[in-house]
């Protein structure tokens, strides 16, 4: 019985011994008849109902495994129609319930009736770049994983359109992805998702795109929240984040934080239905905790998304920093910082009294921590949204190839859900 179960699950384990230098990037799959796929396993599942899907580049596929790849392409081909006919469907329901709300020239209404067009065209999606392979427990002979930073080696050779990633070695596939403008290192795997054919999802994922790509255009669905405060965290980069700013409401939730009588309603919900009556279905709110100790802050930055039911919280990224975590000399920093010279003197001009000396060293302590937790919280979180988010800014890059095929805009660093 032991020995039944070995050779069951044995072809889902590495290869235990060190591996040799200078190797080739990508998972190999050893098919049944000998023939190898090379490639990024996504799931492999041990038992008689297992077995191992796997993403592979199109054109190596039809290269190299040219009759695995006439089965593995009808099943692509097969599985495309429900899926094109879900997004369009969903994605005349997205124009529907925006465009009363937005210019002409809104960037989001402009790629729906692109990627309409695209849709309903019939070759236009079957040629992505990567194809998902499904390999049952009977097809397969062996499989070797490779260390996720080799995975994400391929991945990145596949974005910048190298054509010979899988033969390449890590050696020379870092050089050349590094060439291009990209970090090599690093064990987290870019979304490929924009190199995949569409595939059937969830709804609660599609709202979740939908949320995260609104929040890549719009400049006003994001929120800071600080005990009883809903701030706007506008985006400064962003064209229109300044207009977008309601300056009388948020003096007026100051005025109610500084009035101990003040009722202190949650200003969430009324924040995320004046957003949903603009015919949008997402926004961050990024809430910062600070303990009545100041021992520690606390920042989560939260995707919401307006669904049947209402709104939910999709997912979120939290940090936590201690004072004493934060580099030597930041603190000293935000001392010289001008706007923190003022932000003390109005304290004090409000006639709550003097700060003491070492009151103001703790707060600046706390300052730095929270600058620290925002600034990791923010960079994960965006890298998550960003993998959501559906390619409605990319038309332009398209439309501007660089030499040598290299990318105009650097791919997110993350995958998946937040």
């Amino acid at each position: 019985m032991l020995c039944a179960a070995l050779l069951l699950t044995g072809w889902l384990t590495a290869a235990q011994a060190p591996p040799p230098p200078n190797r080739s990037v990508g998972d190999r799959l050893t098919l049944r008849d000998g023939k190898v796929a090379v490639g990024l396993v996504t799931d492999a599942r041990a038992g008689a109902r297992g077995g191992v899907e796997m993403l592979v580049r199109r054109d190596w596929a039809e290269a190299n495994l040219p009759d695995w790849f006439k089965v593995w392409d009808r099943a692509a081909q097969s599985a495309a129609k429900p899926a094109v006919a879900q997004r369009l469907s969903r994605l005349r329901t997205w124009r529907r319930e925006r465009a009363s709300h937005v210019p002409e020239t809104d960037p989001i209404i402009a790629w729906i009736d692109r990627e309409t067009a695209r849709l309903n065209d019939p070759g236009a999606t079957a040629g992505a770049p990567l194809m998902v392979v499904r390999a049952p427990r009977s097809d397969v002979r062996e499989l070797i994983r490779q260390p996720k930073s080799s995975g994400r080696l391929l991945a990145l050779g596949w974005l910048c359109g190298l054509t010979d990633a899988e033969a390449m070695s890590i050696d020379d596939l870092q050089l050349a992805v590094e060439g291009r403008g990209f970090m090599a290192e690093g064990d987290e795997t870019p979304s490929l998702d924009r190199m995949l054919p569409i595939a059937s999802e969830p709804e609660p994922r599609w709202l979740a795109r939908r949320a995260a790509t609104e929040l890549a255009v719009d400049p006003d669905l994001r929120f800071i929240r600080h005990q009883g405060l809903l701030l706007p965290d506008a985006r400064l980069d962003q064209p229109g984040a300044i207009e977008g700013i309601d300056a009388s409401a948020a003096f007026g939730q100051i005025a109610k934080l500084l009035d101990p009588t003040a009722a202190q309603d949650d200003p969430l919900p009324a924040a995320l239905q004046k957003i949903a009556a603009r015919g949008r279905s997402g926004a961050a709110v990024t809430r910062m905790e600070i303990a009545p100790d100041m021992s520690r802050v606390t920042v989560e930055s939260t995707l919401w998304v307006l669904g049947p039911r209402g709104w939910v919280a999709w997912g979120s990224r939290t940090a936590v920093v201690r004072p004493e975590d934060v580099q030597a000399g930041v603190a000293d920093q935000l001392a010289a910082d001008p706007q923190i010279t003022a932000a003390f003197d109005v304290v004090e001009k409000l006639g709550l009294g003097a700060i003491a000396g070492d009151l103001k060293e703790r707060s600046l302590k706390i300052g730095a921590a929270t600058s620290q937790a925002l600034g990791t919280v923010r960079s994960e979180f965006n890298q998550e949204l960003d993998a959501l988010a559906l390619p409605v800014q990319e038309r332009a890059a398209e439309a501007r190839p660089l030499p040598d095929d290299r990318p105009v805009t650097s791919p997110p660093d993350a995958i998946g859900r937040p």
